[in-house]
């Protein structure tokens, strides 16, 4: 897939948030005896976040020449998921999370979970692409898995809409800044605690750094910037916005 990125056209937006509230809302998962993992509660937000900015849920795509702004109609968000193989450690695997913003957020950690252990035996969209990445030969492989830029009514059946998370956090990296064949991703890294600045005081705090990479032929920079921010208040209120979601 990353044959078909453009790295001019994507622009980076970085910060680091108060994660307070995220962890008042796993505790709360915890004490309902229910999961929710940061990944599904970025996940969660990222679907409300396409659900109320359409303007954000587009993407480029189509043959050469005939490129045109392609609109999504889904909150369907792909997600990154690990994948050891003989010879092949850490292969990437990128299922979608079907209706994000209308499920429960122990529903989508569920769901993380079973993506997690599932093998070529009992997930249908992973036994294809291993059958393409074992049996076909790269240059044709490359293609079939690059349909979807190609014909946009294949985008949403297999890559959800235009937005992508991805938890580098889960292999140790603090913060991990990359481009992504979406035209908008969201990563994160570890949730610890940092210096932060509380009251114009320097203090220990739970924070987590956040990153948000877009297609700058989609969206401006004003635009974008504020998806960033309403991306950031989010999870600094995730406690309250989210307490219902569980």
């Amino acid at each position: 897939m990353n044959d078909m990125l453009v790295p001019a056209y994507m622009v980076t937006l970085v910060g680091e948030v108060d994660a307070s509230a995220l962890d008042r809302l796993r505790n709360q998962a915890k004490s309902q005896d229910q999961s929710a993992s940061y990944t599904a509660i970025i996940m969660k937000i990222t679907g409300l976040l396409m659900k109320q900015n359409p303007t954000a849920n587009r993407a480029v795509l189509g043959w050469p020449f005939f490129k045109q702004l392609f609109q999504f109609k889904t909150t369907d968000i792909s997600v990154a998921v690990e994948k050891s193989l003989p010879f092949l450690p850490g292969l990437a695997f990128a299922p979608t999370v079907k209706n994000a913003e209308s499920k429960k957020i122990s529903e989508i950690a569920a769901e993380l979970q079973q993506l997690a252990k599932c093998d070529e035996s009992n997930n249908a969209t992973f036994a294809t692409y291993m059958k393409i990445l074992k049996r076909i030969p790269r240059p044709f492989a490359v293609w079939i898995i690059n349909l979807p830029y190609l014909f946009p009514s294949l985008w949403p059946r297999y890559r959800g809409c235009a937005a992508w998370v991805n938890a580098p956090s889960k292999a140790g990296a603090d913060l991990v800044m990359t481009t992504w064949p979406w035209p908008l991703t969201f990563s994160f890294g570890i949730v610890k605690q940092r210096p932060f600045i509380i009251h114009n005081q320097v203090q220990p705090c739970l924070t987590i750094p956040v990153v948000m990479v877009f297609d700058r032929r989609v969206m401006g920079g004003g635009p974008a910037g504020r998806l960033f921010s309403e991306f950031q208040k989010m999870i600094e209120t995730a406690d309250t916005l989210l307490a219902k979601e569980i």
